[in-house]
């Protein structure tokens, strides 16, 4: 009786600690997605990939949602999901080529399951794009703007926090500088998809 008992808890201690190793959707950057998991537990994204030199192609779409029901989008809505794997996540989108210049950039796999490796792990509770011409990245809600980076219209930048009508940003440029600084809500638009 005590061999069974023993094998039994065993048993349920491997179970557990198969559950505990499994993987959980987590903010960050994963090849050319931006990702982002709000604190109400919804993912808010951006996937932008070019491809070629001099005269590049490119495929951007946003998207947003329950990681199971996204709603993906550019010009049109498609729906799409995105599932955490053991190295990053699986976006799945079965009609993300249709998105505008996405047929010859994107994968023919994003129809089925498209595997991003994680490059960068970040504390982003969501993603806003810039509105203004020009937002200058603030030490602090009150700072000055002299001789500060700054952030141009249409960037996509990660939240790490929002206060008083201003939100704390991350800019990654394209050599991996990472740049954060405060930018206040008249420069920036929070992601929303579009109704269907």
């Amino acid at each position: 009786m005590m061999r069974f008992l023993a094998m039994g808890v065993l048993s349920l201690s491997a179970v557990a600690s198969a559950f505990a190793g499994s993987p959980e959707l987590r903010s960050g950057q994963y090849e050319g997605l931006k990702l982002a998991v709000t604190p109400q537990h919804q993912v808010e994204g951006y996937y932008a990939e070019a491809m070629g030199e001099g005269v590049t192609r490119g495929c951007t779409f946003y998207l947003q949602g329950k990681p199971d029901a996204l709603t993906t989008w550019q010009d049109e809505t498609y729906p799409g999901s995105v599932a955490p794997s053991s190295d990053g996540v699986t976006l799945t989108v079965e009609q993300g080529r249709q998105h505008p210049g996405c047929l010859n950039v994107l994968m023919p796999e994003i129809a089925t399951g498209l595997d991003l490796t994680q490059t960068a792990s970040k504390p982003w509770i969501g993603l806003v794009k810039v509105s203004a011409d020009k937002a200058y990245l603030l030490k602090n809600p009150s700072a000055k703007a002299t001789k500060r980076p700054y952030i141009v219209k249409d960037d996509v930048v990660g939240v790490l926090a929002f206060k008083d009508g201003w939100a704390q940003v991350e800019f990654i440029n394209a050599e991996d500088r990472s740049f954060t600084g405060w930018i206040s809500q008249d420069q920036y638009s929070r992601l929303s998809a579009p109704k269907s």
